[in-house]
């Protein structure tokens, strides 16, 4: 992907390997920032309700797991260690990005069309945003990175041998890509260009759900979100937030400009619980069960959080038991969001707050 001189020039150039570990270590803190808000707005969907909307959503949360695996075994393969289990990792919400995305905040928002024009915002291409820095952007320097390290170092420095496991496709489940192990700048580069191809892929007036994208000619790489990743084509995650905010979805023949002119989505807004924005304990002050409700959900976050942290850090066999935290956190949070919060002039009812509880 080309990083034009201009948007190069506000990033950290990678010319060693301790810049390198600490961009990689950005972007699995990046992946996973953007699992709050969208965990958010998809367990505020009430059951079996916008069915659609909810699907989308959660393929999107599957293949920023499988971002965050790739970037993590990437900084596994040079050498590095994942940081995961500590309060320094999560963002307090509102935030900005840690990729330099500085021109729009997150929140989180129940379903709703201000949450759907955030996920837009989190996940706009580089081509439609050529004076933005974008999450693209951000993978492009550390494409550039690791380019400029496999150039200029001695054999063996850059992927050197007896690192951590990585974490294989056995331990990834539910969609969103193939993992495949890092073990030379190849493999790296080919892992981070997934990354960017879910996120950044744009429909051509070419474009046809129902076939692969043609591959880069001599790159045996894709040009957009495809079958390369041995999963159906879908749609990159802009276009895919796209369809529910125009309620219509992409079809053979619509491109960026055209926007959707497929089929209707069915969204009904008012299916939603009405989760207060930005939840934080202090709204629970007054309400001893929700402030022990969201204690609960905390504690099996931050169990969560452990657990991801020995995965990546020699132990990939937990990620067996992280499975059923993640369902446990999926109850936890929508039994929250059943419970008005007392006293709410908004009648907002309560949400999860996403804290790592430290000891």
């Amino acid at each position: 992907m080309y990083l034009s001189p201009d948007k190069q020039k506000r990033f950290t150039p990678i010319t060693n390997i301790e810049e390198l570990h600490h961009q990689l270590q950005l972007a699995i803190e990046l992946e996973f920032s953007t699992l709050p808000p969208y965990l958010s707005a998809l367990y505020s969907i009430k059951e079996n309700t916008n069915n659609c909307a909810y699907q989308v959503i959660q393929s999107v949360v599957m293949e920023e797991m499988f971002h965050l695996s790739n970037a993590a075994n990437v900084l596994i393969a040079t050498g590095g260690s994942p940081a995961i289990n500590s309060p320094e990792f999560l963002p307090s919400f509102p935030t900005r990005l840690p990729d330099g995305e500085k021109w729009f905040e997150v929140s989180l928002l129940k379903f709703s069309p201000e949450a759907i024009q955030t996920f837009k915002y989190i996940e706009e291409p580089s081509e439609n945003a050529p004076n933005l820095i974008t999450i693209g952007d951000f993978y492009a320097n550390i494409e550039k990175g690791l380019t400029f390290l496999s150039e200029t170092l001695p054999p063996g420095e850059l992927f050197p041998a007896n690192t951590h496991p990585q974490i294989a496709h056995k331990y990834y489940y539910g969609g969103g890509g193939e993992i495949t192990p890092v073990t030379d700048i190849g493999s790296a580069m080919f892992a981070i260009n997934a990354i960017i191809a879910q996120g950044e892929g744009i429909p051509d007036r070419c474009w046809d759900p129902d076939k692969p994208f043609p591959l880069e000619e001599g790159t045996g790489i894709a040009s957009g979100d495809h079958q390369l990743f041995m999963q159906p084509r879908e749609l990159a995650h802009y276009y895919r937030f796209d369809e529910l905010a125009q309620g219509r979805r992409y079809v053979c023949g619509d491109s960026h400009n055209s926007g959707p002119t497929g089929p209707q989505i069915p969204i009904d807004y008012a299916q939603v619980y009405n989760m207060k924005p930005n939840p934080n304990p202090g709204d629970y002050a007054f309400s001893p069960e929700l402030a022990a409700l969201d204690y609960e959900f905390n504690r099996i976050f931050t169990l969560l959080l452990d657990q991801l942290h020995n995965a990546f850090n020699g132990d990939p066999e937990v990620l067996v038991p992280a499975v059923g935290t993640m369902f446990k956190l999926k109850e936890l949070a929508q039994e929250l969001m059943r419970n008005p919060i007392p006293n709410s002039p908004e009648q907002y009812t309560a949400g999860p707050t996403w804290q790592y509880l430290k000891g």
